[in-house]
């Protein structure tokens, strides 16, 4: 079992302790942490987050990302993980 924190969620940090068997959006959604997101394959790039600490097996996506960037919808946690929503 893995625990995500979530930084910048209306201001404060939420905190879920998930398998790492579903994608990091798919796990926030089931605990009611909604994401911008279209399209669930890595084409739309409307959920990437920063990726603050810990590690993610990331499957392949068509969107440029910058060092510390994941697609929640792409990424599953390996280990504990800290993330935080990107400020646009």
């Amino acid at each position: 079992m893995f625990k995500i924190d979530v930084d910048n969620i209306n201001g404060k940090t939420e905190s879920l302790y998930v398998f790492g068997e579903q994608s990091i959006l798919t796990e926030l959604e089931d605990n009611q942490i909604l994401l911008n997101h279209s399209c669930r394959q890595g084409h739309c790039g409307l959920c990437i987050l920063q990726l603050l600490s810990g590690d993610v097996m990331h499957q392949d996506c068509l969107v440029p990302l910058s060092r510390g960037e994941i697609l929640a919808c792409q990424a599953r946690p390996i280990s504990d993980i800290k993330v935080s929503v990107r400020d646009f």
